[in-house]
């Protein structure tokens, strides 16, 4: 008998019952940012029914007094004088809905995904909120010494905040905040004394979230939300961030705060779901859940005569 070949298959038209996709019931991973920029901030907390507007204040310190006083006189007694930084809370919140008919039919938890994304967007919201006030003053930023970043960048950025007389965010060391594409040129320079990676640290010490390593007394902390100059590649400059203490505030309203989510991958921001059905806004109870945020929120930078932080200009050599 002569061969002969399959005369029905999986493309034959006539058989048009056959399942053609199989779906996964569990979605992909995602790309996620790090939320990093709150580690740079002073937190603080407004209280319910104290208005919205918080006040910090700073005494001004004395001058030197290099005049002798005269025998047996009283001298001029001095005045003290500060000033004040204030800054108003605001109300940051989102919401999406699902049909009944869509999370009835769903191949996925729907209402748990929606609750995750939402989630990822407001812990975002928060970290750019934050990292914008720390952009809003351009004399903080400075280029590099060389045509890469370098830990001799971070000698420099260090000795100009020390030389204002502004301590370390952390014990001893300022927090840096740092675009994976420039952590690689930093990690290429082989100076002696430079990078220093988080396994080489000669005193032991609790390692946080994304932590790559120190540099000049700079503890450094890896995210992709640092913000550029805007200009097109290969000329892209990032920013680095080198923080030290009372350089910026982070205030909550007393209860309605942010969720502080530093690894969105791995932490949930606070989300609230609400279960749908009949009811007089939705007689024929066509939504089934609500999904939404709210935080109320505002941060500011502390000192406007003498920022407590230098922001690092640099090319990325590897794109």
């Amino acid at each position: 008998m002569a061969y002969s070949p399959a005369t029905n298959l999986t493309t034959t038209g006539t058989l048009q019952h056959l399942a053609t996709v199989y779906y996964a019931r569990k979605a992909l991973d995602q790309l996620m940012v790090m939320f990093r920029f709150l580690l740079g901030t002073e937190p603080d907390v407004l209280p319910l029914r104290s208005g919205k507007t918080i006040q910090w204040y700073r005494y001004n310190l004395f001058t030197a007094n290099t005049t002798p006083a005269s025998e047996g006189t009283v001298g001029q007694g001095i005045g003290l004088s500060s000033g004040t930084v204030s800054a108003t809370v605001s109300e940051y919140a989102d919401f999406l809905t699902i049909s009944t008919l869509l999370q009835d039919t769903a191949i996925d938890p729907i209402v748990v995904n929606a609750s995750f994304n939402l989630g990822y967007r407001a812990g975002l919201s928060v970290d750019t909120i934050v990292r914008t006030e720390f952009d809003s003053i351009s004399t903080t930023r400075i280029g590099t010494l060389g045509a890469s970043l370098s830990s001799s960048d971070f000698r420099r950025a260090v000795a100009l905040l020390s030389g204002a007389n502004v301590l370390p965010k952390m014990n001893d060391d300022f927090v840096g905040i740092i675009h994976p594409y420039v952590a690689y040129d930093l990690k290429s320079d082989n100076t002696a004394g430079g990078f220093i990676d988080v396994m080489k640290y000669a005193q032991p010490q609790t390692l946080l979230t994304n932590e790559i390593g120190r540099v000049e007394s700079v503890r450094l902390f890896k995210t992709t939300n640092v913000s550029t100059d805007g200009v097109a590649a290969p000329n892209t400059k990032y920013r680095t961030y080198v923080i030290g203490k009372g350089a910026s505030g982070a205030v909550d309203l007393a209860g309605s705060g942010p969720t502080r989510v530093e690894d969105p991958s791995k932490q949930d921001f606070k989300i609230m779901v609400s279960k749908g059905g009949p009811s007089v806004f939705d007689p024929e109870g066509m939504i089934a859940s609500a999904v939404a945020y709210r935080f109320v929120f505002v941060t500011k930078l502390l000192d406007p005569n003498t920022p407590r932080f230098k922001v690092i200009e640099a090319d990325a050599s590897i794109v």
